[in-house]
């Protein structure tokens, strides 16, 4: 028989059984209705160019979750129609409102003891940082009430601080080690952010930064094979025995390490499996963002003088540039980052607080995207890609966070305003509603008696209006033993003491 003689009997149509269809995802979250939704959208490594611009604004939007995770984002219609809801399913209703992916800080120093508030004062005088450092302060000014602080006041001071940056829509935060320098006070440190990031709702990426400044007490070049031979084992150490491995950073700049130092720390901390970060070009050139391309190093940060060469090199590398327009406009400097030319160059751009005792009291996001804005001349777009998907990518989280798409953890940040650019219009307040960390509400603000998703809340609201009272009569002395619910309360308004 030749094959174009076989014929094939068909089923007859009742014998067919239907297909079955799949049970669609039940959320235990759903936001929505939503003003406006915003994020950025790429899908491999960080935006770069016209990609920082190319944000997806999508009017009555939804986001459902699940188990900490987004299963879906985009028009109402479109995620109501593949998910399922029930009883138990939260509901957040967020209509007027902005709601972008949680606010990624990738530069911090919120773990420090003491108070430099005299150097704001002295700044306004017009002392530089330079001569401010020169006379005692600067970094040796907070190293010395570091050292004198035990972790448990290190982690109360902390959280005092992370409670604030929450507040304002930070959901992820790296945070240094760098104001000990001595292997037991650096240590204690990254001992105070290892439990800062067990006790609190933001996600924390620790960096050890001895090379933050030399000791006074102890010759240059000493220091710097204390740090190789000594300081970063031990971190590794510690680190193995607590979470993943720190980053490890390098103030590589005139009058702090050379270049010859950074290139043997990073030789260290790369044959300890310790990825790479570091400050570059702040106050002169040493060709730092060079070498942090050549050694791919997460990111180059502050760039104040970049090379066009190096700005060159960072465009072809995945080594990102962290600028820090907090910084230069808290000295009073004319000169910030060509963040522009970055842009354009190709480099990956992010924006960070640097929030800092000294040269940046600054902790607050919104701000930040604000300064970006008015001060490197970034898109409101361009700043808010920096603040997320780019700053995911400068600390090792690119691909997890920054992006309000499915599969992505559902960290997101809800404004009381209604569209994308209002969010860095508003210098003098803090527009952010509601912070959500892996589909939880970290914080939410109450608002004229009621919370912001209008369920009455008049408890909440009085205590509100008497917690300055209660602060003043809970707050502990400064000395001597502390409350067994130290890692729960803060101790009071003054983010510095």
């Amino acid at each position: 028989m030749s094959l174009l003689s076989i014929s094939v009997t068909p089923t007859p149509l009742q014998n067919r059984k239907p297909k079955s269809k799949l049970p669609l995802p039940k959320a235990d979250l759903l936001i929505h209705p939503i003003g406006e939704l915003a994020t950025p959208c790429v899908e491999n490594g960080p935006a770069r160019k016209k990609q920082m611009h190319e944000i997806r604004r999508v009017k009555n939007a939804a986001i459902a979750v699940r188990k900490g995770v987004i299963i879906e984002a985009g028009p109402a219609d479109d995620v109501l129609s593949k998910i399922e809801t029930d009883a138990a399913t939260r509901k957040i209703e967020a209509p007027n409102k902005l709601v972008t992916p949680g606010l990624i800080d990738p530069h911090t120093h919120l773990v420090f003891g003491g108070n430099r508030a005299n150097e704001f004062l002295m700044r306004c005088q017009g002392k530089t940082y330079a001569e401010i450092a020169s006379s005692g302060g600067g970094i040796v000014a907070s190293m010395r009430a570091t050292r004198n602080a035990t972790v448990d006041e290190l982690v109360e001071t902390g959280l005092y601080r992370l409670k604030r940056m929450l507040a304002h829509g930070t959901t992820t935060c790296e945070v240094k080690t760098g104001y000990g320098l001595t292997q037991d006070s650096e240590l204690r440190m990254l001992e105070a952010i290892y439990e800062l990031a067990r006790v609190q709702p933001i996600e924390l990426v620790p960096t050890f930064m001895p090379a933050h400044a030399f000791p006074p007490e102890v010759d240059r070049k000493q220091y710097v094979n204390d740090i190789v031979a000594h300081m970063l084992p031990a971190a590794a150490l510690f680190a193995c025995s607590s979470s993943a491995k720190p980053c490890v950073d390098v103030f590589c700049d005139e009058g702090y390490f050379s270049l010859d130092d950074t290139r043997r720390i990073f030789d260290a901390a790369l044959s300890l499996k310790m990825k790479l970060k570091v400050h570059a070009d702040e106050f002169a050139n040493l060709k730092a963002t060079e070498l942090a391309c050549e050694y791919g190093a997460l990111s180059a940060d502050h760039l104040l003088k970049v090379s066009d060469k190096e700005i060159k090199m960072l465009a072809q590398s995945d080594t990102v540039a962290v600028l820090l327009p907090g910084t230069s406009f808290y000295l009073n400097l004319s000169d910030h980052a060509p963040a522009r030319k970055l842009i354009e160059d190709g480099a990956a751009v992010a924006l960070g607080s640097d929030f800092n005792p000294g040269s940046c009291h600054i902790f607050s996001l919104p701000f930040i995207w604000g300064l970006g804005c008015l001060k490197l001349k970034l898109t409101v777009e361009e700043a808010l890609t920096a603040l997320t998907h780019n700053a995911a990518f400068a600390i090792g989280r690119g691909g997890t966070v920054g992006q309000l798409l499915s599969g992505y953890q559902a960290d997101i940040t809800i404004y009381d305003v209604p569209a994308l650019e209002e969010g860095p219009y508003n210098l003098g307040w803090n527009p952010v509603a509601i912070t959500i960390k892996k589909g939880e509400i970290g914080h939410r603000r109450v608002s004229n008696g009621r919370q912001i998703d209008g369920a009455n809340n008049f408890f909440s609201f009085s205590l509100y209006l008497l917690s300055p009272l209660v602060i003043i009569l809970w707050a502990p002395p400064q000395t001597g033993a502390r409350s067994p619910n130290r890692y729960i309360q803060a101790r009071g308004p003054d983010l510095q003491k």
